[in-house]
């Protein structure tokens, strides 16, 4: 049976709706009534897998969206700090706009001022993380994350710039399931990325 790598961003959070970012797994962050909404309408896509190990991260938006999305199953669950948000350094709480503006006068490389970092750190990052996930004794893993995650690795396997591919935006509850050959491929293209 082919591995499949089943990857759900979170449903709505109170930042999203406040348009405030967080990179800080210490500061709690849960799901709107909307996001609640959002994960339990996600449940009937997922219908199809027989998840045989659940992720999340550390962050009490994607912990929460993946109790919905088990609904009770007896799934062994594992959390990766490997893909949690981004560290935003001073952006931490502040609109999401102001780091963007900050973000597109700076190159990859550099890091949000306050110990944030930067994107091809944060891709780093990932890399190990969706490594690991490749070597986990599973064969229909279920992963909760976040927007960039996933639109790193999925820009990743569309052949494109991980940083600036083609998916600008992973929407709230939205499902993206590779096998593992797309995996592999997505995670070469991140390593030509970073250039190694």
């Amino acid at each position: 049976m082919a591995r499949t790598f089943t990857l759900v961003r979170h449903g709505q959070s109170t930042y999203n709706v406040q348009g405030l970012v967080n990179g800080d797994p210490s500061v709690p962050v849960y799901l709107t009534d909307l996001g609640v909404e959002q994960a339990t309408a996600a449940c009937g896509a997922l219908d199809e897998f027989d998840f045989d190990l659940a992720i999340h991260t550390r962050f009490s938006r994607t912990r929460q969206t993946l109790g919905i999305l088990l609904g009770g199953s007896e799934v062994p669950i594992e959390v990766y700090p490997e893909l949690d948000d981004v560290h935003l350094g001073i952006f931490e709480g502040r609109p999401v706009a102001e780091y963007r503006e900050w973000r597109y006068s700076h190159t990859p490389t550099d890091p949000p001022p306050g110990e944030g970092e930067s994107r091809v750190d944060v891709l780093y990052r990932y890399l190990r993380g969706f490594e690991r996930m490749l070597d986990e004794d599973a064969s229909c893993v279920l992963a909760v994350l976040h927007d960039v995650t996933i639109r790193f690795l999925a820009n990743a396997v569309m052949g494109a710039d991980p940083l600036d591919g083609p998916v600008k935006d992973v929407q709230n509850a939205e499902i993206y399931t590779f096998d593992e050959t797309q995996m592999h491929h997505g995670l070469a293209i991140i390593r030509d990325r970073l250039g190694y």
